[in-house]
């Protein structure tokens, strides 16, 4: 895809973090920009932000796990600019009990997770691609323009490890949709393309995604104290880090160059090669890079 002005995009957990980076990029090079988020508040503060620079965009409130939402999105958007170019499922969560593991307090055992912490997690992560997918698609199909889908994975959706199992799984399968989807495009010559973007630690609110978890989905699961939140979010936020800004640079170049897989950390793929090597020597799992 290579003409950007004039057309459409739409973000999903575009009101912080990675999304709103995507969103931004997008905007800067003349598009449209629909930016989908569960926050509300967040996402009226970034739509306001992104208004007072004369962008183009709307903000619509969406629960991704739900088709219904999604469907509703996909007609606002629709509804508003027409048509939809580039669509970037991107909404993700982590759950609290997942997160000892990368150093927030104490984790589980796999078979200790109880059953809403694997709702929540493939609800968004999983689910919320699968219904973009069968939402827009039908839709980027019709108008028979170039357009692109980015699904957001995780380096987790590569590599393996004890840790981050329920996450590392909904990202896994991420990733091998995404190929399907990347393959069957091709099989109908389609203008379409697609990639997967599986980023190692970027500075956002991951850690602190639980205080967007629906109440239903709070079973058999403690709520952190709001000032556990806010302990989560300094100490998440690392200016040495990987900035969501790079990130989004990068996807909007593998857009440009039709580039499927986007690594944006390399000192990951030594765990990348070595859980390669495991499967192909028919070796017992190692620890990677969780």
């Amino acid at each position: 895809m290579r003409e950007f002005e004039g057309r459409v995009a739409v973000v999903t957990g575009a009101a912080s973090g990675m999304g709103k980076a995507f969103a931004e990029r997008f905007a800067q090079e003349g598009m449209k920009v629909v930016l989908a988020d569960y926050e509300e508040d967040a996402l009226d503060n970034a739509v306001k932000e992104f208004t007072q620079k004369e962008f183009d965009v709307i903000g619509v409130v969406a629960d991704v796990s739900k088709p219904e939402a999604v469907e509703e999105l996909a007609a606002k958007a629709i509804d508003r600019y027409g048509k939809v170019h580039i669509l970037c499922n991107n909404a993700g969560v982590v759950a609290d009990s997942e997160l000892g593991r990368i150093g927030f307090g104490g984790g589980k055992f796999i078979w200790e997770h109880p059953l809403s912490d694997w709702q929540w997690t493939f609800g968004v992560n999983f689910w919320g691609v699968v219904h973009g997918i069968r939402t827009f698609l039908p839709l980027m199909l019709e108008h028979g323009e170039p357009g692109h889908i980015v699904n957001t994975s995780s380096i987790a959706g590569l590599t393996s490890g004890s840790g981050l199992p329920i996450y590392g799984a909904s990202k896994h399968a991420v990733v091998r949709i995404s190929e399907a989807l990347d393959l069957q495009l091709a099989e109908k010559q389609s203008a379409l393309k697609v990639s997967v973007l599986c980023p190692g630690g970027v500075n956002t609110r991951i850690a602190s995604a639980s205080r967007n978890r629906p109440d239903e989905l709070w079973e058999g699961v403690e709520r952190p104290p709001e000032q556990e939140i806010v302990a989560r979010d300094a100490r998440w936020e690392n200016p040495a880090g990987t900035s969501p800004e790079s990130v989004a640079e990068r996807v909007f170049k593998a857009i440009q160059d039709e580039q499927f897989y986007i690594l944006t950390h390399d000192e990951y793929d030594g765990a990348i090669r070595s859980r390669m090597e495991n499967i192909l020597a028919r070796r017992n799992p190692g620890q990677s890079a969780f």
